[in-house]
């Protein structure tokens, strides 16, 4: 059985690597014959040899046009999404408190209205009386004692 051809080898690894590439910005994946030539590890007239630098162009065309995305631009999209969710999450606070002060005020109109000084509403709680013992549950003591 006869050893693949070096073209074969060159072709396929060109292939997978540019197909990665595309969806990759030009500044992290330059897509030129030199810059793809030292990344496969292969000699640049090795390809222009194959004429695989006409693919290489090709590849290039389609990255600016498709726009690839570099990690920066999705760092940066990521960090605009977290503050339009921030500003929502605010806002939605923001109507949940407006609707507890309203609902505070009713409370208080109510109570004026039942003949209650709304004052008296807001007053602390008294302290329960801790001057006699709390009786409590009182552990009795084993049977076999």
């Amino acid at each position: 059985m006869p050893r693949p051809s070096i073209e074969v080898n060159v072709r396929n690894s060109l292939r997978e690597y540019l197909a990665l590439a595309e969806r990759l910005s030009p500044t992290e994946a330059p897509l030129n014959t030199s810059a793809v030539a030292k990344q496969l590890n292969f000699d640049r007239k090795t390809l222009t040899k194959y004429r695989l630098d006409e693919e290489i162009a090709a590849a290039a065309e389609r990255q600016a046009r498709n726009g690839g995305t570099s990690q920066a631009d999705i760092e940066r999209r990521s960090v605009n999404d977290m503050l339009r969710v921030r500003d929502q999450e605010l806002a939605a606070m923001r109507r949940r408190c407006e609707a507890l002060v309203e609902q505070v005020c009713l409370a208080e109109g109510n109570a004026q209205r039942l003949g209650i000084d709304p004052v008296e509403l807001w007053k602390p709680l008294p302290l329960p009386d801790r001057t006699l013992p709390h009786g409590g549950y009182r552990r009795r003591p084993h049977p076999s004692c």
